[in-house]
């Protein structure tokens, strides 16, 4: 657990228009992991990443609907190609985020569940 793949979990958390506990809950994994995290670090990486999933509770959809039409592997390449998530970031399997997406697909065209990064729901956090 790295610096970069806590920023990648905040830039997800946010892109799925996720719940405030995930501040809370990443944080004390970051702490548990000598990992230097703050408060700060969500204002920073909320700035730059759109919220793209209409997801419950303040969303249309719910969260079997979103792994449905693919689930999070699209939206962490649409991240990547994006430039919001660290590519180089070493994951569990043993390669980079970057590595792991290489051949990800892409949602369904007519999918009203995820945003385009161009036209978010919202254009940060």
């Amino acid at each position: 657990m790295t610096r970069k793949a806590f920023e990648n979990a905040i830039a997800v958390v946010i892109a799925l228009g996720g719940s405030t506990n995930a501040v809370l809950h990443l944080l004390a994994m970051a702490n548990a992991a000598g990992v230097r995290l703050s408060i700060d670090d969500f204002t920073r990486v909320g700035k730059k990443t759109p919220v793209l999933a209409d997801l419950k509770p303040s969303g249309r959809f719910m969260m079997a609907d979103f792994c449905k039409i693919g689930g999070l592997t699209p939206l962490m390449k649409m991240l990547l190609d994006e430039g919001l998530i660290h590519g180089d970031c070493l994951t569990v399997t043993g390669k980079t985020v970057k590595e792991n997406l290489k051949d990800a697909g892409t949602y369904p065209k007519d999918q009203e569940i995820v945003r385009p990064v161009r036209d978010p729901l919202k254009k940060d956090s």
